[in-house]
């Protein structure tokens, strides 16, 4: 498989994981937790939405550099 395919999956399966932990963190505090749509407007909310996007990011440029590394 190309590098270029690579990167593509995997930013691809980032994405995934970062929609699935909004949508998982979302639905149980405004479900489980009873806070409804009061968590959008959550601080702490953000911050780990913001902290989760940062890793995927970071996970990615280490990916590269490993792949750019490896070829």
């Amino acid at each position: 498989m190309d590098k270029d395919k690579m990167l593509g999956l995997m930013r691809f399966w980032l994405f995934g994981t970062f929609v699935i932990v909004f949508a998982a963190v979302s639905v149980y505090t405004g479900g489980v937790l009873g806070m409804g749509l009061k968590i959008l407007s959550v601080g702490s909310f953000w911050l780990a939405m913001a902290l989760t996007a940062v890793l995927c990011i970071v996970a990615y440029y280490i990916y590269k550099g490993y792949l750019n590394k490896k070829a």
